[in-house]
Parts: C-alpha cells; sequence; structure tokens
C-alpha cells in the first residue's frame, strides 16, 4: 500500500476571499492617497473661515486647503489669520504659517466639526491691552450672536459677499488637542492707534487638552509647557532673559508656573509663578536670586533692543478703568553688586495694579546697617511719576568708604538718613527728581583733619595729619534741578563747630559757604606757634571763628577762605552770658578783630 509523503502534497492556494480584500484594501488605499489630488476641498475655504468667525466673533483668514485621509481623516492649511477685534489697530490676534488637522468623522456628517487634534506650525499671539484695560484675547459669550463688520469681511482676497446674519451652516465644537510648535507670544498695549511691544517670548512648545470652543468653557483647558529654550525680550531691553528649564501647566482654570532663568546676563533667578483664574488674571510670583549684577542690569535696560521684534517700549496712554491688582509677589536677592559696592541680602514685596506698581517695603542690608525703601510708580499720567521714602539706619561709614580708592578713609561713623522722593519714569528723569531730607553721621571722625589749623593760618584752614573726632555731623536735604543743596550742615566736635551752605551737583561739583569755629584748646596741640598762642587766647577768648568757602568737586575738593575775617569771641562767664561792658539795656559796641587780636598780647 503506497504511503503519501506530505511533503510532496500540493501548495494550499490563497483564498479567494482575500484576495478580493486585499484587492479592495490596495483601492482603497489608493483612492485615499490620490483623493486629495482630485477634491478640490479649497472651496470650502470661505465656509470654514465663516464659521471660526462666527464662533470667535474675530475676522478670519485662511490659505489654501488640501484635504488628506491617512493616517485619519484630517486637512492642512498653508496659512492663518485671526484678526484683531473692532476699537484694536489692524492686525493679528493669532497668525499661523501652517496648521494641521485631524477631523472627527461622525460630528462632521452633522455639520459639526469636531477636531481630534490640531497643530500650529510657528504660530505667533499678539496679546494687547488698551488704556480702558480693554484687551483683544477676550472672546464673547456668545460669539455667534455678534455681528462681524461687513467691510471686515470683504477685505479678506476672495472672501464671498454675505450679510452680517449668514449662517454657515457647521459650527466649530471642540478641539481634543492642540499642539503649538516654535510659538511667539507677544504683549503690548495701544499707543496713539498703534500697538507698543512691552515683550516677546519666542520658542514656546505647547501643547492643550479639551479646548471646548462651543460654548468657551476655559476652565476645562488643560496645557502643558516646557520652558527650556524659551527666550523672553523685553521692550528697551538689549539682552533677553533666558530660560534654562522650567515647567507651565494650565488645569481647572489655574495656571501654575516654575522656572529658572538668566536675567539678561545679569543674574541667574529661580522662581514659581501661579494664575487662581486664568479668566480674572491675578498674578501670584516668588523669585530668588544669589547674585545680581546691577551695572550689567542697567546696560541691558539702557541698551538697544537689538535684533528683538520688541522695539523700545513707548509711554502708554495713561488708563481710565478702575484700579485692579494686577500682580502681587515676593523677591529675594542674596548678594547685589554695583562696582565697587556689594550690598545684601536685598528683600521687595511688589504689587501691580492697572494704574499704579507698588514697591513695599524694599529692605537691603548694607555694610552694617540696613535701607529701607517705599515706591510707587503711577501710570495716571504720561510719563509715569514714581515716589520713594528712603531710610537708612547704622551705615558704617568707614566701611562705604573704604571700597572707593578715592574716598577711602576720609569719614567714620555712624550714618543714617531719611529722604521723600518724586520725579518721572522718562530719560530725563535727574531732571525732573526732586526731595527733601535729613541726614546724620553720629560718632565719627574726620581722618587728616585738624580744626585747630584754622586758627592758625587764614590761608590754610584744614591741618594735614590731624584726625578731628566729632558727636554728630547733620544737615538738610533739598533736591531740585539736578543738585542736592541744604539750608545748614552742623558739624559738632569737641575741637569746635562747622556750618555749611550750600549744594552738591549730580555732576559732584560743589558749592558750599560756610565758618569754623575754634576753640582755643584745640590751638594749643597744633605746633609750637600753636601752643604759644593757645595759650595766650585761653583766658581771653572764648571761640574763634573763620569763614570758609568749600568748592572743587568731590574727587577733589577745595577748601579755601571765605568772605570776612575771622572773629573772636570772648569766654563765656560762670552763668553762661559773655561779659559785656555796655550799660545795661544797650547792646555792646562791636569790637575790631584786629584789635582784639592785638589785645592779646597786651598786660593784663
Amino acid at each position: 500500500m503506497a504511503t503519501t509523503n506530505p511533503s510532496n502534497t500540493a501548495p494550499r492556494r490563497f483564498p479567494l476571499w482575500a484576495k478580493i480584500a486585499l484587492a479592495v484594501f490596495v483601492v482603497l488605499l489608493v483612492i485615499a492617497l490620490a483623493a486629495p489630488y482630485f477634491l478640490n476641498v479649497d472651496r470650502y475655504r470661505d465656509t470654514i473661515a465663516q464659521a471660526i468667525e462666527m464662533q470667535t466673533g474675530r475676522h478670519v483668514t485662511l490659505g489654501k486647503i488640501q484635504a488628506r485621509f491617512l493616517p485619519q481623516l484630517g486637512f492642512v492649511v498653508k496659512d492663518l489669520h485671526i484678526g484683531n477685534p473692532q476699537g484694536f489697530p489692524a492686525g493679528d490676534l493669532v497668525a499661523a504659517d501652517e496648521i494641521r488637522g485631524n477631523l472627527a468623522l461622525g460630528p462632521l456628517l452633522h455639520g459639526t466639526i469636531h477636531l481630534n487634534s490640531l497643530d500650529l506650525v510657528r504660530p505667533k499671539l499678539t496679546l494687547v491691552t488698551d488704556s480702558s484695560g480693554k484687551d483683544n484675547y477676550t472672546f464673547p459669550s456668545s460669539p455667534s450672536a455678534q455681528k462681524m463688520p461687513q467691510n471686515a469681511r470683504s477685505a479678506a482676497p476672495g472672501a464671498s459677499a454675505r450679510s452680517d446674519e449668514a449662517s454657515p451652516g457647521v459650527s466649530l465644537d471642540q478641539i481634543d488637542s492642540i499642539l503649538l510648535t516654535d510659538a511667539e507670544v507677544l504683549l503690548g498695549s495701544t499707543v496713539r492707534g498703534v500697538v507698543a511691544p512691552s515683550a516677546d517670548a519666542k520658542g514656546i512648545n505647547v501643547t492643550m487638552h479639551n479646548f471646548a470652543v462651543s460654548p468657551m468653557r476655559v476652565h476645562d483647558w488643560q496645557a502643558d509647557s516646557n520652558l527650556s529654550g524659551v527666550t523672553l525680550a523685553l521692550g528697551g531691553w538689549s539682552a533677553p532673559i533666558a530660560f534654562h528649564s522650567g515647567q507651565v501647566t494650565l488645569s481647572g482654570g489655574k495656571l501654575d508656573a516654575q522656572f529658572v532663568a538668566n536675567l539678561a546676563k545679569a543674574s541667574d533667578i529661580k522662581g514659581t509663578l501661579s494664575i487662581p483664574d486664568v479668566e480674572h488674571a491675578q498674578v501670584n510670583f516668588e523669585m530668588s536670586a544669589s547674585e545680581l549684577d546691577i551695572d550689567k542690569l542697567m546696560a541691558a535696560v539702557g541698551g538697544e533692543a537689538g535684533g528683538s521684534s520688541a522695539a523700545p517700549a513707548k509711554a502708554a496712554d495713561p488708563p481710565s478703568g478702575p484700579s485692579e491688582l494686577v500682580a502681587r509677589g515676593h523677591i529675594n536677592i542674596e548678594k547685589i553688586i554695583a562696582k565697587p559696592y556689594t550690598v545684601g541680602p536685598a528683600n521687595a514685596e511688589i504689587r501691580v495694579f492697572t494704574d499704579r506698581a507698588e514697591l513695599w517695603p524694599i529692605s537691603i542690608g548694607m555694610y552694617g546697617g540696613t535701607l529701607q525703601v517705599s515706591s510707587r510708580v503711577d501710570r495716571v499720567t504720561t510719563p509715569a511719576r514714581f515716589t520713594a521714602n528712603v531710610q537708612m539706619r547704622n551705615l558704617n561709614v568707614a566701611k562705604v568708604l573704604q571700597v572707593s580708592p578715592s574716598a577711602r578713609g576720609k569719614m567714620g561713623g555712624t550714618g543714617e538718613l531719611d529722604l521723600q522722593l518724586l520725579g518721572k519714569m522718562s530719560d530725563a528723569w535727574a531732571k525732573t527728581l526732586s526731595g527733601t531730607g535729613k541726614f546724620a553721621v553720629r560718632n565719627g571722625h574726620l581722618p587728616g583733619v585738624n580744626l585747630g589749623g584754622a586758627a592758625q593760618s587764614l590761608e590754610r584752614l584744614s591741618g594735614a595729619g590731624g584726625d578731628t573726632p566729632f558727636t554728630v555731623l547733620e544737615g538738610d536735604i533739598n533736591i531740585a534741578s539736578q543738585r542736592v543743596s541744604s539750608k545748614q550742615i552742623h558739624l559738632d566736635s569737641p575741637s569746635g563747630t562747622v556750618d555749611l551752605r550750600g549744594s552738591v551737583g549730580f555732576d559732584g561739583s560743589l558749592d558750599y559757604q560756610g565758618q569754623v569755629s575754634v576753640n582755643p584748646g584745640a590751638v594749643a596741640g597744633s605746633g609750637a606757634l600753636g601752643s604759644i598762642v593757645g595759650g595766650l587766647m585761653g583766658s581771653r577768648v572764648g571761640k574763634i571763628t573763620v569763614p570758609i568757602t568749600l568748592g572743587g568737586t568731590i574727587e577733589n575738593p577745595k577748601v579755601q577762605p571765605g568772605n570776612g575775617i575771622p572773629s573772636f569771641a570772648p569766654p563765656a562767664s560762670a552763668s553762661g552770658a559773655a561779659p559785656s561792658s555796655a550799660p545795661s539795656g544797650q547792646p555792646a559796641a562791636p569790637q575790631n578783630p584786629l584789635d582784639t587780636l592785638k589785645n592779646l598780647f597786651k598786660k593784663p
């Protein structure tokens, strides 16, 4: 009986139904690949644009539209522009180089556009606020009820003429996810009918979910973004803020962010930011830094905004709406460098309103003491006006002067300052600065200054090599016309007193007049001649007063004789009243100071 060899059996034939299914699949694949080239979906461009217009209340312009069937039903739009609302300058709220979307087929059959995903390539969002507080990014509660301006529709090339009440027959429902790739966000305000940029962020990548459009349910939106590589250019700054790392999340209407960034090459800062309700944005923030270089920061603020699309900010129109809190936060910096000085730590509380900004208080540790500043910037005028209250306590004056070669060793003591300032935020701020206050240095000394020298020579009013201790050096301050003037500066020392009046300019120029009053005992230790003169004067002269002028500059002061000649006051009596030979009730006859000097050498 012959056996059957399995290896010799005939090969199994491919089932007919499988061949048919394969052929159908190939045909469908060819149709799906070829259909976009034969179907003219671009003819629906105006219909789709108007559907978006009716939902957003904004004029919409779309570029060429192409259909896509694989890997799922979708489209590609080569260009997108969503314009600003009425009342704002011409321009776009949103623009993008390309849009790629995937559609849900079921809702589309019922006239509803439901997007499974939407990718925007290199989009740009321009968020603008006007002087009344209105913005271009808040959408109406019922966009479909808003009437689009007829001239806005006809302005788009190829736009079909429709009445304001016309309905496109389709509506935009929801977008499950939105991806923004290499996005740019520009913030600005309207200034005399044009947009003045204040900040421009580039390199942003954002993924959003549950983007409900009809109705616009912002609290349902979810988003996250990695801040690594993002740059933020501020109006008027020559260097941007570059983010090293960070994350932004949006969920349940709340936005949270953490970041590490380089502040215009002046500092590396860490921070957190929170907006509890994005529909009623009020920002809370915390920032800290180990070091801040003021010189680099001021160079960035004062430089030209090279290469930045955020041009130097123009003066915005004063706000006309109610005052509302926009942001509040705390800043902490361990060390602040402004060569040759280094101070810190510094802490500041900041509150930003729609019409003003408040810094209260700013506290800075400074050479054994504390500097406290409370400041306010008001935008109710153009340019904005600022005020500040400055208070300094327990400053080690010798340590402050030690770091400056030109001032090193010129004074010691404990300083204090109270000052109120007022000015305007403009390039000419120094011309507008004014203020009043007072200062004092207590329990100090003046190395290299010998008040006794004032009694020895009318031409040489300070004795080198001495050291004059003083109990207080104090005076008033008045700032105006780029000068700091004082009606009375008084120094009280065991050796005598100094009284000055005059001013110092912002350029360092000195212009003071006054007098030095020396006790005769101070002359006794001023050389052989001083010992003789001091001994002769001791019993007959209570005080020697010499007029002086102080000119030159802070770096190179010049002391010269003032108007008039020295005067000599007799010693006080035991009761404290100066003796007088004039009859009771009559003023004493004035004496010639030269005669007084001669009388010192007469025998009693």
